[in-house]
């Protein structure tokens, strides 16, 4: 039996007929299975800018506490008590899915993300109410749910700034791609728009109140307890042949929103009461995706001076032990800014 038959009473299969077996309650927070009359708390889902998390999170307050741990499966992160209402970093794709290649849409469901030992997926399955809404109900372009043709986008509003979207770069199933001379263009054009400009019009995915469904893998849990998720790409950059410097542009400005918003959406979160202040931060597009290491840890000591406040306790997630020079990285750009 697969995890979603488990929890939900029915095998996922084509994607008309899994869509059809869920009845969506209060507005999208709340999913019921057809099949077995089973509840699950989806949370609210939202993709916000960065320009409009600034505006929704309250004033800074004093310094936000940052540590680095080292994790295992960060699935069962989401259970503990301490984490209930924390905000987990998801790495996810532009399209808040999890994609193990960008040949996947969302017709071959979420079954198959137990398969992906990476750490997107295993957020995804910690929350599976939320996964389902974002795979089969999620409004896009006026529709409800996400297909092959019709998917969520976090980078278009920030590519339409710069003119032409696909004259930078092409974004299929969440996975973004380009050439040396559309990224050279796309450096010209962020210059001349502004940096800043840009990331402020990159999205994230936030998915608040999601109920947490498995302790471990897959044992359910025997509380209830929800947290927050922020559904963060960074750019595909080891997808395409050209080099990292290529890229660097356009994936450092991309890498800055995603911490960037997730701080301030943890903010937002912890004044409007639905966030606890601990934020679970990942590596967003180290392996196959081929951001720099130093590019990562630069835009997490810049989210933390720019967005970092008292009512936050960061955490730095490492896979099973804290990464000496990843650290040293992070911590030398917070020095360097007194903190």
């Amino acid at each position: 039996m697969t995890w979603f038959e488990q929890l939900f009473g029915f095998r996922e299969g084509a994607w008309e007929a899994t869509q059809a077996q869920f009845e969506v309650e209060a507005e999208g927070a709340s999913l019921r299975s057809r099949a077995n009359g089973r509840r699950f708390a989806a949370g609210r889902f939202s993709t916000p800018s960065v320009a409009e998390l600034r505006a929704a999170a309250p004033a800074r307050s004093g310094r936000a506490r940052v540590r680095h741990e080292g994790i295992g499966d960060v699935l069962e992160l989401h259970a503990l008590p301490e984490n209930r209402d924390a905000m987990f970093q998801v790495a996810s794709q532009l399209n808040c899915l999890e994609f193990a290649d960008p040949r996947a849409t969302p017709e071959e469901g979420v079954t198959g993300y137990a398969e992906d030992p990476t750490q997107g997926p295993a957020c995804a399955l910690a929350a599976p109410a939320a996964t389902v809404y974002r795979n089969y109900f999620a409004p896009v372009a006026g529709e409800i749910g996400q297909r092959a043709d019709r998917q969520l986008d976090n980078l278009a509003d920030a590519l339409a700034l710069l003119g032409a979207p696909e004259a930078f770069v092409s974004v299929r199933n969440g996975y973004a791609f380009s050439d040396a001379e559309r990224l050279a263009a796309s450096a010209d054009a962020l210059a001349n728009r502004g940096r800043e400009a840009f990331v402020d019009r990159v999205r994230i995915g936030v998915q608040t109140g999601a109920e947490v469904s498995f302790a471990s893998r897959f044992a359910e849990v025997s509380a209830p307890t929800t947290v927050s998720q922020a559904f963060c790409s960074a750019l595909s950059c080891g997808y395409d042949r050209s080099p990292r410097s290529a890229w660097a542009p356009l994936a450092t400005a991309v890498l800055d929103a995603a911490y960037e918003a997730t701080l301030l959406a943890a903010r937002a979160g912890v004044a409007a009461g639905r966030c606890s202040g601990v934020v679970w931060l990942t590596f967003l597009g180290g392996g196959v995706f081929d951001n720099d290491p130093q590019w990562i840890a630069d835009a997490i000591a810049r989210a933390v001076r720019r967005a970092g406040d008292a009512s936050l306790d960061i955490r730095v997630a490492h896979y099973r032990r804290v990464d000496a020079t990843m650290r040293a990285r992070i911590d030398a750009g917070l020095r360097a800014a007194g903190l």
